[in-house]
């Protein structure tokens, strides 16, 4: 009998804001890249909508509402599981005002550039290199 687990697709929210993208500080207790800096985001619930996952994500995340413009990469990588991210291109609506769950320890609008000289999860230099 095959072993069954269960298959999780997370999706981050690359958010730009003048001129600017979100990034947000990982909690030293994270099971994954603890302490890495990465996008607002996570895993769909059971049966959810792609759009509404990543919405409910980046509000729970950062309380920041976004509107999801489209899909613009894709990653694999083996973790415990095989595993796909997936970034989205999102748009800030509303308030500006950014109030961090647990999860994360810090935030920063950064440029490309500035992020690339940060200690990120993999695939961020994989969406910007």
């Amino acid at each position: 009998m095959q072993e069954k687990y269960d298959f999780r697709v997370p999706q981050k929210a690359l958010i730009f804001y003048k001129g600017k993208c979100l990034a947000v500080k990982r909690s030293p207790t994270a099971k994954v890249y603890p302490n890495c800096w990465d996008f607002p985001g996570g895993k769909m619930e059971h049966g959810e909508n792609p759009t509404e996952g990543l919405k409910r994500e980046v509000l729970e995340e950062t309380n920041l509402q976004v509107k999801v413009i489209k899909p613009i990469f894709v990653h694999s990588e083996k973790n415990l599981n095989h595993a796909y991210l997936i970034v989205f291109e999102c748009e800030l609506i509303g308030s500006e005002e950014i109030k961090l769950s647990p999860e994360h320890t810090e935030y920063k609008w950064v440029k490309k550039e500035e992020l690339l000289a940060m200690e990120t999860e993999p695939y961020i230099r994989e969406l910007f290199c």
